[in-house]
């Protein structure tokens, strides 16, 4: 069994999927949202999330399976919704899909070990 990286949305009623995991130092659900305008809400947005171990993610919109496509993913957001990342001064900088989805990937692997 293990934790997984998955794109999700909210449930019906606009709860947080249980199968999540939650409550630990890792940043592991909420992450990256991406508004979808046809779907109504409180589905309307996907987001990346990592999964409780060995929880069922049939409801999972999908399974990111290693980093290399999380990175694809995030390039591709990125570009199309114009994210950027703040540099140490507040300044608006490049987002950096590689250092974003090596973070999601260091704290998956944490929950894994």
């Amino acid at each position: 069994m293990a934790h997984k990286v998955v794109k999700y949305r909210l449930e019906s009623d606009g709860t947080i999927p249980t199968w999540l995991k939650f409550g630990v130092s890792q940043r592991t659900g909420g992450m990256y949202p991406v508004e979808d305008p046809d779907t109504a809400s409180p589905q309307d947005w996907i987001m990346i999330g990592i999964s409780a171990d060995g929880s069922d993610i049939s409801g999972a919109v999908e399974e990111i399976t290693s980093k290399d496509n999380l990175q694809t993913y995030l390039t591709a957001q990125a570009s199309a919704g114009s994210w950027k990342d703040l540099d140490t001064d507040g300044n608006e900088v490049t987002f950096d899909t590689a250092a974003h989805a090596q973070r999601v990937w260091d704290d998956l692997d944490a929950l894994n070990a």
